[in-house]
């Protein structure tokens, strides 16, 4: 693995305090970029800690988001980092969590990564939330909000960030394909680091510049992939990547997938009966 570090993108406002939910409590063994996605910020002067990389655009929305940071770094040829975080302004962590967070992917040889959410976080995916008792548990797809991807990864997906305003449906359908495109698959949520995202959730039922909402992003994106799955007979056969990409993404959850917990349920209460009986 390459000796330079990883990067810790965040983003901000351009007027509230640029890292208002970060906690320093040690020395970060990471480079920080800070996105400014109102445009407004000129300079970076009077900010500390000072990041490395700084981006000042005006955005929408995470997608628009890191297309713009994957162009900058091509741009700029900064390619040899191990790991790239793709962090919201409005995640609590401190930055020992972080500095854990990559060392258990290094240990780990992850691929795509996240820490996991705090029980009192906003949430809309509650497989992601913290497990008690695991370090890392084994996921197919990680969320937008605070992604981390490996350099092949990221390089390689951001080919194609730009086809999501958004940013939702990169999560669950692009980067997956991707990763099984390029084998690099080993996905994981990290139980051991929480994270808590402080605010509502803003996306759903915004109209983008694009004239779409977020649902009819993430539908052509779903689509997008499957075309470009064809001419990948190991990956368009593959049973997992069949099973995201035949589900749509919408706001409640079919009968059918609720079934579909009722087996994985039974055997979690079954193996936390069993670790009670040893206690």
């Amino acid at each position: 693995m390459s000796n330079d570090k990883s990067i810790i993108a965040i983003t901000w406002d351009g007027k509230s305090h640029p890292y208002q939910y970060v906690h320093f409590d040690v020395i970060e063994k990471f480079d920080w970029l800070l996105y400014d996605y109102s445009g407004n910020a000129e300079s970076t002067n009077k900010i500390f800690p000072t990041p490395k990389y700084f981006i000042s655009i005006k955005s929408e929305c995470k997608g628009d988001v890191i297309n713009n940071i994957f162009n900058y770094l091509l741009e700029n040829k900064i390619k040899n980092f191990p790991y790239i975080g793709l962090i919201d302004d409005d995640i609590f962590l401190t930055t020992s969590d972080l500095n854990k967070l990559l060392f258990i992917a290094e240990i780990e040889k992850l691929d795509v990564f996240q820490a996991s959410l705090s029980h009192d976080s906003y949430f809309h995916h509650r497989q992601f939330v913290n497990k008690a008792g695991y370090n890392i548990q084994k996921t197919d797809w990680v969320e937008i909000m605070a992604p981390f991807y490996s350099n092949e990864v990221f390089f390689e997906s951001g080919k194609y960030f730009n086809k999501s305003i958004s940013g939702t449906g990169i999560d669950v359908y692009l980067i997956p394909v991707i990763q099984k495109i390029i084998n690099k698959t080993n996905t994981a949520v990290i139980h051991s680091v929480i994270m808590k995202h402080c605010r509502p959730i803003r996306t759903d039922f915004r109209i983008f510049s694009n004239g779409k909402d977020n649902l009819q992003e993430i539908e052509e994106l779903r689509l997008f992939c499957i075309e470009l799955i064809k001419s990948f007979n190991n990956v368009k056969s593959d049973p997992i990547i069949k099973n995201l990409l035949n589900r749509k993404y919408i706001h409640s959850i079919p009968l059918k997938y609720k079934i579909q917990r009722i087996s994985p349920m039974l055997k979690n209460i079954y193996k936390m009966l069993v670790d009670a009986s040893y206690r």
